[in-house]
């Protein structure tokens, strides 16, 4: 009997959710998460966290989420246009604990870190490289001095002579995972994707912990590693095609995945105790957690101050404000006030009845005009949002809606309203 279930365990496919089950899914995640950010802003009397709680709601609601059918992207291999069906969002906050965000990062940074290796031109006997590094158990460190020691070793790395002699050129991204609930710590990690020479595995484990040790000590604390040789834990995978072995090698999609996985844990952010949750949206707010180095760096044709503003990071933290005007030659001077700002500023003035009225007037505002983004670039898609509201792409047919229409208002709309209130 016992055989029996294990090979029937074995035999089971993982079910694959559909576009309105993950929408779903990610409404009810941000819920969960912006109400945890709420509970915490309040007990802490935090009024810039409890704005970007509200916003947070305001962008989980079933007007804001979508599913979408027929979406068109062109297969780079073959040239083939080719369809799909998907979600999202059509208002994104700008926050690192918004799951809505941390997928769109995701997806823009895995673009362009293929674009920034393709400017390495590895030399004889480089190659690329996926390397981890950890951070000792920070036990008595919060989420803010472990970060800061970690950005601080990062620093003393990259100017560090072995890591200039092997690295030319790639890619840097942070992350940090929750330890067990019992412990309440964090763990940090830095991800290394770049073209390197022969990487010594016990002298970049002792190279890195020196790095870690003196960023303890310019905070005036101690660094206990708690391994049996006292060097923190690192591990090194030579890119290749095709993996032969998996604990030496590993393929490029799966090292860009794992560069910016601190972007796709969503379901991380809603385990976070509430102690620590308004400390992390802080800490990361505004930070470029991916970042290029190197002749990853480099643009044919730009010049060193192009290069700085427009390639020295990947990861770059966009406001909600990214939908206004900004043709203004004096935006740079002047720049408005976020919604994110404006809802702080009023909460604090005790005028939360002016800041949620003027957060749905600015969300509606948004939601249309991210509708006609849609509908010009996805020409032959259909999309619903969660609370039934559909439009068309420009080059959809009058009957291919009508039918879509009468499938919404009939036996299908009806699977579908009860689905999203599952």
């Amino acid at each position: 009997m016992q055989n029996s279930l294990q090979n029937s365990n074995k035999n089971k496919v993982k079910r694959k959710y559909t576009p309105l089950e993950r929408a779903v899914n990610r409404r009810d995640l941000t819920l969960e998460i912006a109400g945890a950010l709420g509970c915490a802003a309040m007990s802490q009397q935090d009024a810039e966290m409890q704005a970007v709680a509200d916003l947070m709601i305001q962008s989980a609601q079933d007007a804001e989420i979508f599913v979408a059918e027929g979406l068109d992207f062109v297969d780079e291999a073959t040239g083939e246009t080719k369809f799909f069906d998907a979600y999202g969002s059509l208002n994104v906050v700008s926050s690192r604990c918004n799951p809505a965000y941390l997928k769109a990062s995701s997806a823009r940074s895995q673009k362009r870190i293929k674009i920034a290796l393709a400017r390495v031109k590895p030399q004889s006997g480089e190659y690329l490289r996926y390397a981890v590094l950890t951070q000792p158990d920070m036990f008595g460190f919060d989420f803010d001095s472990g970060y800061q020691l970690l950005c601080g070793a990062v620093v003393r790395l990259k100017n560090h002579p072995y890591f200039k002699e092997k690295f030319r050129g790639g890619v840097f991204s942070d992350e940090f995972t929750l330890g067990a609930e019992s412990n309440r710590h964090f763990h940090f990690h830095v991800n290394i994707l770049g073209y390197a020479k022969y990487l010594d595995f016990d002298q970049l484990r002792s190279v890195w912990t020196d790095c870690l040790e003196y960023s303890a000590r310019d905070m005036g604390r101690n660094l206990e590693v708690n391994t049996t040789d006292g060097d923190a834990l690192i591990r090194i995978q030579r890119v290749r095609a095709k993996v032969e072995d998996e604990k030496k090698e590993c393929t490029l999609d799966y090292a860009i995945r794992e560069t910016v996985k601190y972007v796709v844990k969503g379901s991380d952010f809603s385990k976070i105790p509430a102690e620590f949750i308004c400390q992390v949206e802080k800490a990361l707010y505004g930070k470029r957690l991916v970042e290029t180095f190197g002749e990853a760096n480099l643009r044919k044709g730009k010049g060193k101050k192009d290069m700085m503003d427009e390639t020295s990071y990947l990861d770059k933290n966009h406001t909600i404000q990214d939908f206004s005007d900004n043709d203004s030659p004096t935006v740079d001077k002047i720049k408005p006030e976020t919604l994110r700002q404006r809802g702080a500023r009023l909460l604090r003035e005790g005028r939360r009845d002016d800041w949620l009225r003027d957060l749905r007037l600015e969300f509606e505002k948004r939601r249309e005009f991210r509708k006609k983004q849609l509908s010009e670039r996805y020409k032959f898609a259909i999309f619903c949002t969660l609370s039934g509201d559909v439009w068309r792409g420009v080059g959809v047919s009058d009957e291919r809606y009508r039918e879509f229409l009468a499938a919404v208002e009939g036996e299908r709309g009806n699977n579908y309203q009860t689905a999203t209130v599952a």
